[in-house]
C-alpha cells in the first residue's frame, strides 16, 4: 500500500529543516512537493535552505517552488533573532545544484494536490500566505484535501507577543482564511511545540554521527540551544519545533487533541492571537443564534518521551 501523500509549505529555518529530514525519511508519508514562503528567512534563502536540506537527506528530486515574499496585508517581519540571517542558525551546508520549479508555490501545490491518486494532507509549517492564496484562487483543491495540518497558534500564551505565535502573527488574515475554509483543520500550536524536546545526549550523539542527515539534525538541535545571532548562549533547549507536527501526523496516538471553536484576532493589541474557545457552551453557539466560530482540531498534549523517541528513530534510520 503506498504511503499517504503530503505537500509541505515551509519557511525553512532550523526546525523546518528538522521537519523536512523527518518527512522525507519516514516510511509512512510521501512528500510530493514543497512550497516556500518568506518567514524565518527571506524567500530566496528559504528556497536555498530547503534544497540544501534535501541534498543532505539524499532525497529524490522533490519539486520545490517559491511563493509569497510578504503577508497578504501587512509588511513582513522577519524573525531572525533565533534562526539567524541564513535561517539555519549559522549551520553551513554544501552548495546545491537543485533548482526551483518554474511554477509558483500556488501552482505547484495545486498541481500536486490535483494529481494525487488519493486525498492529500497539506502540512503548513510557516506563515500561511501561500495556503490562503491557494484556497482563494483554486477552491477546487478543497475536495482533494484530506485536511490541513498547520504549525501555528496557541490555546495559551504566545511567543512573539504575549498572546500571538509567530506563524499566525506574521499573516493573521491568511490563518483566518485557512481556519475558516471549511476543510478539516488541525492546529499544532505552542501548547505542544515548546514541550517536545530531545535530550541533549542524543543531540550530541547525532552531531557526531557518520551520516550527514543525522549530523545536521544534531547540529540544529544543539544550535537551537544558543542564540542564532551569537550574542549570547543559553542552556540546551532541544525543541524539535515544527518537526513535531510531522511526528503528530505519523504517530497521532501519542498526542491529545480536542475540537474547539477557534478564531484569529485581526486587530488591536491581540492581533495574531488564536482564540481557542474551550467552554462547553461555545459548542452550541450556532444553535443559540450567535456567530458560530469554525471548529477545528487542536493538539493540546503529548507523551513527550514517546514522541521524542519516534523522532529519533526516524532520524537514526538514515544510518540504515
Amino acid at each position: 500500500m503506498p504511503a499517504p501523500t503530503i505537500v509541505l509549505d515551509v519557511d525553512t529555518g532550523t526546525d523546518d529543516a528538522l521537519a523536512i529530514l523527518y518527512a522525507v525519511q519516514h516510511p509512512d508519508v510521501a512528500v510530493a512537493g514543497i512550497s516556500c514562503v518568506a518567514g524565518n528567512a527571506s524567500l530566496e534563502q528559504v528556497v536555498a535552505n530547503t534544497h540544501k536540506v534535501l541534498d543532505v537527506a539524499g532525497a529524490p528530486l522533490i519539486p520545490v517552488a517559491a511563493g509569497a515574499v510578504k503577508p497578504l496585508i501587512e509588511r513582513a517581519q522577519q524573525e531572525d533573532a533565533f534562526h539567524g540571517v541564513d535561517g539555519l542558525g549559522g549551520v553551513v551546508l554544501p552548495d546545491t545544484e537543485r533548482t526551483a520549479s518554474p511554477l509558483t508555490a500556488v501552482e505547484l501545490l495545486r498541481q500536486q494536490i490535483l494529481a494525487a491518486d488519493a486525498k492529500v494532507t497539506l502540512v503548513g509549517l510557516a506563515p500561511q500566505t501561500n495556503i490562503a492564496m491557494l484556497l482563494t484562487m483554486h477552491p477546487e483543491v478543497a475536495d482533494h484535501l484530506e485536511r490541513i495540518l498547520f504549525m501555528g497558534g496557541s490555546a495559551g500564551t504566545g511567543n512573539i507577543t504575549a498572546v500571538a505565535e509567530f506563524n499566525v502573527w506574521q499573516d493573521p488574515e491568511a490563518a483566518t482564511c485557512v481556519i475558516e475554509s471549511g476543510i478539516p483543520v488541525t492546529m499544532y500550536g505552542l501548547d505542544v511545540f515548546t514541550r517536545l524536546t530531545v535530550p541533549e545526549h542524543h543531540a550530541q550523539r547525532l552531531a557526531s554521527a557518520d551520516h550527514p542527515a543525522q549530523r545536521l539534525a544534531g547540529e540544529l538541535l544543539l544550535r537551537r540551544g544558543a542564540r542564532a545571532d551569537g550574542l549570547s548562549e543559553q542552556a540546551y533547549v532541544g525543541q524539535i519545533g515544527d518537526a513535531g507536527a510531522l511526528v503528530y501526523l505519523t504517530h497521532p496516538e501519542l498526542f491529545t487533541t480536542a475540537s474547539h471553536p477557534t478564531r484569529v484576532n485581526l486587530s488591536g493589541i491581540g492581533r495574531g492571537q488564536t482564540i481557542v474557545d474551550r467552554r462547553a457552551i461555545a459548542q452550541d453557539a450556532g444553535e443559540l443564534g450567535r456567530d458560530p466560530w469554525r471548529t477545528i482540531e487542536v493538539v493540546l498534549g503529548l507523551d513527550v518521551p514517546a514522541a521524542a523517541q519516534a523522532f529519533l528513530e526516524t532520524i537514526d534510520s538514515f544510518a540504515g
